[in-house]
């Protein structure tokens, strides 16, 4: 009877969750970049002031009718579905992965290091993933924390993470994207 050595790579289910990963990433990504909601203020309105009367409540309505019909400008296939809220369905498949990916992981553990990578390649590897694990709670939660509370404090904490992604991102892509490391995950 013979028997197999340790895996050579990955195992299918850690390639399906991480290209999972990887397509909701790229379609949340895009989706994101693509939304401008900074200023939905009706044209030559200037609706600041402490004014508390009725006619403060009908700049406020008109307000919310020119946000809606911005957000309809967003309606990708009809029927009232708009990229903010493909964006956010987005987001939270990304935290779902986020928190899936490393429970899983722990489950199942990893293959051994493939032998074309250098001892600082590994700590490179090891670390990048780290971050990108952690990135991919990080993003969509301050992302849910911005648009939940309205807050625009949140909005440095959501740019700083983006700006780790992309860093962490450019340093894996680094490491794994050579053909002989990536014919592990494929």
């Amino acid at each position: 009877m013979t028997t197999l050595g340790p895996p050579r790579g990955y195992r299918p289910s850690q390639k399906v969750l991480h290209w999972l990963t990887v397509g909701a990433l790229g379609a949340q990504l895009a989706v994101g970049y693509n939304l401008d909601l900074d200023d939905c203020d009706p044209p030559g309105e200037d609706l600041s002031g402490g004014d508390t009367s009725d006619a403060f409540e009908d700049r406020m309505d008109r307000l919310e009718d020119a946000c809606e019909a911005r957000a309809d400008d967003y309606d990708l296939i009809g029927g009232g579905v708009d990229l903010a809220e493909v964006h956010l369905f987005l987001g939270l498949l990304v935290l779902a992965l986020g928190v899936v990916r490393p429970l899983w992981r722990r489950h199942v553990g990893l293959p051994p290091w493939s032998e074309h990578l250098s001892i600082a390649d590994k700590r490179l590897v090891h670390w990048t993933e780290r971050a990108l694990l952690a990135l991919l709670v990080v993003v969509p939660v301050s992302g849910l924390l911005l648009v939940g509370t309205g807050d625009d404090d949140w909005l440095p904490l959501h740019i700083g993470a983006h700006i780790a992604f992309f860093a962490a991102l450019a340093a894996h892509l680094f490491t794994n994207a050579r053909p002989k490391i990536l014919r592990r995950m494929l």
